[in-house]
């Protein structure tokens, strides 16, 4: 009999990442959530630097319009929330879904996540629309 080894898909990683889904949904993995269990955080709030290509996840206590609800796993393997507006507004390609490292800032209070610029599309240009000069006459 011939045995292959099976290779898996999902990585399982001891270091915080932030995983953008092909759903337009934001997840921290396990190491990543456990920071905010802690503390037993509902809300965040999502920054975005474009400078810096950086997105940052707040916890906060108290509820915000601006916030978003925090959704634990079922079997305690971390957290997420959707995002797909967002991901629309910084213009990042989620046609796949991919992780990247995350480190918590204990000054700004949040965690940071910087974002490849090969994963953000280039923001289309608003086209200038041509503006006549007419002449305003006053009534008299």
């Amino acid at each position: 009999m011939t045995w292959e080894i099976f290779s898996r898909k999902v990585r399982r990683s001891g270091n915080p990442s932030l995983t953008f889904n092909k759903l337009g949904r934001i997840s921290l993995n396990k190491t990543a959530t456990a920071k905010l269990e802690i503390d037993a955080v509902e809300f965040v709030l999502l920054l975005w630097d474009p400078t810096r290509r950086q997105v940052g996840i707040r916890p906060i206590t108290k509820k915000d319009q601006r916030a978003y609800r925090l959704a634990y796993g079922k079997k305690g393997n971390g957290a997420g929330f959707s995002a797909k507006t967002f991901m629309d507004h910084i213009g990042y390609d989620y046609s796949e879904s991919r992780s990247t490292p995350v480190r918590w800032d204990e000054g700004e209070s949040m965690f940071i996540a910087e974002v490849p610029m090969e994963y953000l599309r280039a923001k289309p240009q608003q086209s200038l629309l041509a503006v006549e000069h007419s002449v305003v006459r006053k009534a008299k």
